[in-house]
C-alpha cells in the first residue's frame, strides 16, 4: 500500500506540475503534498467534505479529528464512517483539500446516540 501511495504522490506532483490542480486558478504555486492517514469520523457529500481523525501530519501538524474538503466527490466512493483511509493532503497557505484517498480497512462505525 505504501507503494501505492508514493505513486500517488508523485502523480498528483506531476499534474500540479504541467497544469495546476483541478479547479484553482493558475495551479497552487507553494502548494505543498502531505501523505494523511486516519479514520473517517463522518462524511458530508454534499459539500464535498469528510471529518477524519487523523494521524500526526510530519512536518505540518499534529494529529486531531477535523474536516478536510476533498478535491473531487469521487474520491468519497466506497468510503464510510469508521473506515481507516490514508490519502494526500494538498496545502497552499490557509487553503487545504484532500486529493487523493483510499480505504485501507473497512471499520465499524461508532453508533449515534439515539434522542429516545
Amino acid at each position: 500500500m505504501r507503494v501505492e501511495l508514493a505513486r500517488t504522490i508523485a502523480a498528483v506532483a506531476l499534474v500540479l506540475v504541467l497544469g495546476g490542480a483541478p479547479g484553482c486558478s493558475g495551479g497552487m504555486p507553494g502548494g505543498k503534498l502531505y501523505p494523511i492517514r486516519g479514520e473517517v469520523v463522518s462524511i458530508t457529500a454534499a459539500r464535498n467534505e469528510i471529518v477524519m481523525q487523523h494521524e500526526p501530519i510530519a512536518g505540518f501538524m499534529q494529529g486531531m479529528t477535523m474536516p478536510f474538503p476533498v478535491a473531487k466527490r469521487d474520491l468519497l466512493e466506497g468510503i464510510e464512517p469508521g473506515d481507516r483511509v490514508e490519502g494526500v493532503l494538498l496545502v497552499e497557505g490557509a487553503r487545504y483539500a484532500l486529493v487523493s484517498l483510499a480505504e485501507i480497512a473497512k471499520g465499524t462505525p461508532v453508533a449515534a446516540e439515539s434522542d429516545s
